[in-house]
Parts: C-alpha cells; sequence; structure tokens
C-alpha cells in the first residue's frame, strides 16, 4: 500500500489492528504509520485481543471480520460495546471483503464506526479512517472520565461545551441511562424533542419510559420510530417487550416476528421471538427462533446455555423429543467442561425423559442438576428458572417455586426475568403468583437496603457494611445488593479507615458484580472508587481486567 500526500497526522494516537494474517496485519500498519501512528499492538486471535482492549484505551482499532472458530469482528464490537472497552471518541472499523458487507451489515446493528472493504488503496484507507475520527472528535474531552466510570463528571464535560453538537448530546444522553437516572434521562430527551425531532432522541425518551414503567408513552414513541424510520431495529425491539409489558402478548409476537424477518442475524431478537412463542404456544415458531437463537449464539463471546434448555422446550412441545436429546449433545459439544452446560444438559434429559414418560429416570437427571447448582456461588437467574420449569414438570411445586424466589433474589430489577417467571405461571394457569413472588423478592432488597441506609445516615457506616454483608448470606448473587454492600464498604474505609478485609470484600463483590453484568455503570463507578481508595492509602494493587490479564492500578 503506497503512502499518499495529505494523510491525517495521527502522532501519538495508539491503535490496535486484530488480524489472523500477518500480511493483512502489516499491510494495516504501514498505512497506519502513513497517517503518523507509531504506537501500534498487533494480535491475531480474538481473546488476545479482548485482553489488550481491557488494558489499554486505544484511539483506533481495525478489527478483519473473519477472525477464525466462528468468531468475527461484528462480534468483538457488540462485546466491546457491551462491557465499554472502548473510550467514546475510539474508532472502530471491521475490515472485509466485498461479498461479506452485506453480512456484516445487517449483523452489526450497533454499528461500527466504518467498514473498510479489501482490497484496498492507501487513499481508500486514509479517506476512511479520516472521516471515523473526524465524526468521533468532539467525543474526546469526555474519554477519561466514561472509561474510569465517572458518567457525572463526563456529563459535566458535555455540559461545558455550548451549544451542545448532535455527539454530544447522544453521549450525555447515554451517560445520564448509565447512571440509572431514567427520570433525567427523560428530561434531558424532552428537552432535544422540543427543539427538533429526531428518531435517536425519540429512541432515548422511548427507552427512559419503558424504564419509568410508562409503557403507553413508550409504545406511541416506539411505534411512532418504527413507522417513520424502519430500518432502526431497536425500536421494533422496544415496542415488543412494551407491548409485552402491558400483556400484549400476540402484538408483541407479531412484532418481533417482523423484525426478525428484516434482520434475521441477531441472536437476543430470535430467542425473544422464540421466548414469546413459547408462552402464546405458537411451537413451530418457537422452535424456528430458537434453533436460530442457539446458532447464532454458538460464537458469541457471552454465551448462555439456558437457551438451549429452551430449544428444547419448543421442541418437546412440537413433538420432536429426539430433536431435544440432539440438544443435549450439542449444549455439551458447544461448552465443554463448563458445569453450567451439565446442568442444563440434565435439564434437557429430564424434560425428554419426562414426555417419553419415563418419571424415575426424569427425577434423576433433576436431583442431578440440582446437586450441582446448590452447588455453585452464583448460578445465573436463567438457569435457576429452567430448574423451576424442570421441577414443576414432575410436580415438585415446592422445590420450582424455591429456584424462581432464587431467580428473582438474583436479579429482581430484571425486567426479562420477571417476565419469564410470569410465563411460567401462566403455564401453570397461576398467574397471581408470579406477581405475589415478584413483589416479594423487590421487597426483600428495599428492606435491606433502606436498613443499611439508615444506619448510614446516622453516622454509623460498619453498621450499614456489616448490614449488606449479612444480607449477601440470605440474598446470594443478587447484582444491586452486591453492588450496593461493595459501595457501604468503600464508604466505611474512606470514612472510619483502612481494613484490608472490608477492601478484600469490595473487590470479591464487584467482580461477582460484574460477572453478572458486565456492562454495569455503577459496577465501573465503583471500580474507579476502589482503585482511588487504594492510593488514598498508599496500597499498590493488581486488578484483573475482564480480559483475565493483569494491570496495574
Amino acid at each position: 500500500m503506497a503512502a499518499i500526500a495529505g494523510a491525517p497526522n495521527l502522532h501519538g494516537q495508539l491503535a490496535l489492528v486484530i488480524d489472523p494474517a500477518s500480511g493483512m496485519r502489516q499491510a494495516i500498519g504501514a498505512g497506519l504509520n502513513d497517517c503518523g501512528v507509531t504506537q501500534i499492538d498487533y494480535v491475531s486471535r480474538l481473546p488476545d485481543a479482548m485482553a489488550r482492549l481491557g488494558q489499554t484505551p486505544f484511539d483506533i482499532v481495525l478489527a478483519e471480520f473473519d477472525l477464525g472458530g466462528g468468531l468475527d469482528g461484528v462480534h468483538l464490537f457488540e462485546a466491546c460495546q457491551r462491557h465499554q472497552l472502548l473510550k467514546p471518541s475510539c474508532v472502530f472499523m471491521v475490515v472485509t471483503g466485498e461479498r461479506r458487507l452485506s453480512q456484516v451489515m445487517s449483523a452489526a446493528e450497533l454499528a461500527p464506526d466504518g467498514y473498510l472493504l479489501k482490497p484496498f488503496s492507501s487513499a481508500d484507507f486514509v479517506q476512511r479512517l479520516q472521516l471515523a475520527l473526524a465524526r468521533k472528535a468532539m467525543l474526546r474531552p469526555i474519554d477519561e472520565q466514561t472509561r474510569a466510570g465517572d458518567y457525572m463528571a463526563a456529563i459535566e464535560k458535555c455540559d461545558a461545551i455550548q451549544p451542545m453538537p448532535d455527539p454530544l448530546l447522544r453521549a450525555k444522553g447515554r451517560l445520564l441511562t448509565l447512571l440509572g437516572d431514567h427520570a433525567g434521562a427523560r428530561d434531558f430527551y424532552r428537552e432535544v424533542l422540543a427543539g427538533r425531532e429526531v428518531a435517536w432522541a425519540m429512541m432515548g425518551l422511548a427507552r427512559s419510559q419503558f424504564s419509568l414503567k410508562q409503557y403507553d408513552e413508550a409504545r406511541v414513541l416506539y411505534e411512532r420510530v418504527k413507522l417513520e424510520h424502519e430500518l432502526v431495529m431497536e425500536a421494533y425491539d422496544g415496542l415488543a417487550r412494551t407491548m409485552q409489558a402491558q400483556g400484549d402478548m400476540a402484538a408483541a409476537q407479531a412484532v418481533l416476528e417482523e423484525a426478525t424477518r428484516r434482520s434475521p442475524l441477531v441472536a437476543l431478537r430470535q430467542r425473544a421471538l422464540g421466548r414469546l412463542a413459547l408462552r402464546n404456544d405458537v411451537n413451530n415458531v418457537a422452535q424456528a427462533a430458537l434453533e436460530q437463537a442457539v446458532e447464532l449464539s454458538r460464537t458469541a463471546m457471552n454465551r448462555d446455555p439456558a437457551v438451549y434448555a429452551e430449544l428444547a422446550r419448543a421442541q418437546i412441545a412440537n413433538s420432536d423429543v429426539l430433536g431435544a436429546q440432539r440438544t443435549v449433545e450439542r449444549v455439551k459439544r458447544d461448552f465443554r467442561h463448563e458445569e453450567m452446560a451439565l446442568v442444563v444438559a440434565d435439564l434437557i434429559d429430564s424434560a425428554a425423559q419426562t414426555a417419553l414418560g419415563e418419571k424415575e429416570k426424569a427425577m434423576r437427571a433433576i436431583t442431578v442438576a440440582r446437586e450441582r447448582i446448590d452447588e455453585m456461588a452464583d448460578p445465573p437467574a436463567g438457569v435457576l428458572l429452567e430448574l423451576a420449569q424442570a421441577c414443576f414438570a414432575v410436580r415438585d411445586v415446592d422445590a420450582g417455586e424455591a429456584y424462581v424466589k432464587h431467580a428473582l433474589r438474583v436479579r429482581n430489577e430484571d425486567a426479562d426475568i420477571a417476565s419469564t417467571v410470569e410465563a411460567l405461571y401462566h403455564g401453570l394457569g397461576r398467574p397471581e403468583v408470579a406477581a405475589q413472588l415478584i413483589q416479594s423478592a423487590n421487597q426483600d432488597i428495599i428492606e435491606v437496603n433502606n436498613e443499611a441506609i439508615r444506619a448510614a445516615n446516622s453516622g454509623d457506616y460498619t453498621g450499614a457494611a456489616e448490614r449488606f454483608i449479612s444480607a449477601l448470606e440470605t440474598l446470594p448473587g443478587n447484582l444491586q445488593v452486591l453492588l450496593n454492600a461493595s459501595n457501604a464498604l468503600l464508604v466505611c474505609v474512606n470514612k472510619e479507615g483502612w481494613d484490608a478485609r472490608y477492601m478484600e470484600l469490595s473487590q470479591e463483590y464487584l467482580a461477582r458484580a460484574r460477572k453478572l453484568d458486565p456492562a454495569n455503570g455503577k459496577a465501573r463507578q465503583l471500580l474507579d472508587v476502589y482503585r482511588r481508595t487504594q492510593r488514598r492509602y498508599g496500597v499498590d494493587v493488581i486488578l484483573q481486567t475482564e480480559g483475565g490479564a493483569a494491570a496495574a492500578a
């Protein structure tokens, strides 16, 4: 790739090139050199890329689409967005051949900043890079604060630039949402829309209203975006969720079916359709959607074995018991040596044996699954609900309800979990029980939080911390309590003085919370508080990044 006059001077920028082919890595590196970029990291494997991204705030990331093993640059980009590994101004571009472009673009609903088509010239490379960098330049002032999770400081940086251009307006709305300030986000988006109507602000307002349980307004907004901007696929997903929250299950399924016809290569959408169709007893649609969800999620970085159990339920509902038994082998093959996958395999086997009338074999499979999951520290809520479903299938109502309660304690704020519980009891003909269990779980968390807050407000910071530590014995794995406990421990250390035990527990709770929800904004903020607390007391610490590599704080 020959040098070209007029290339931008990007001296001092940090770049990461991800490509299995050494020749292509060299070609991209030469193009970056022409633009003045000398600090370039090169990796050939996706796990190495994730580790580097967890350690370094890169300015430019160039990733090949085909990364081997069924993984690709789009999966990497979506994982970076979910884990918040990219600073706002980072340019992420996917490198691909023209024959792959339509597949790349249909899969990337969280669109990267651009695509570089092979073969490309130096002029092509520079032009694409210049355009992407120009679009992202306005976001540089908020990079440091966003990366550290200090979203309030990042919002202040946005507000300091007046009039605020679109990229910063969009960033501010996203930051308010990450903070969980849904009322603030609602007011912000309304202010934007008072001046002009833009789809991104309507979507932001719809999301805020949904989070505030203002479903009627959220539905109107989603429907309008869907009508006026039919390629904004997130509007279809949001509309379906809102309809489901309103109890309009048939309409929600119809919206998701339309969305999957337009954009079929999204695992989460296919899974949502499959779950909803299974609840609506449209078993052929459920099985087809969940087959797609399993296939698409096989190469995802955050895979959930519970989707295999959902597929098996659809197969059994369609009298395809043999298909369900094949799904047992698929989950074992796709999740080799993972204990959670063995639980799911046992649950599918139990459902198949129940369908075949082999009640003793079904009970043995459930017993093994229960023994496995009861030994786990923080079992996922989705698998707990699959275990509850299996217990109900063999008429062990008490055990089933115990696992439902456990799942709700783990993720009491998760709308998908609440919806699954509602669907489960709907199928049992006891919908009123679901509402009672959800309300009870929420009340338990509220009481724990209120007790600790009262202690903190009275100056008893140690008492607040100890209340949360005790709460995690009865509410293990609850994301909200893990985060609040970590916060209470850090507050106590900063108010009362250094406590090695509290700092160790705070780090443990944060690690567990980030495993449960890698993209959680409060967890990232607390991690920054943890690091600053260590520095305040002159303690050096080595923290684990998401990629598994150690990084000095």
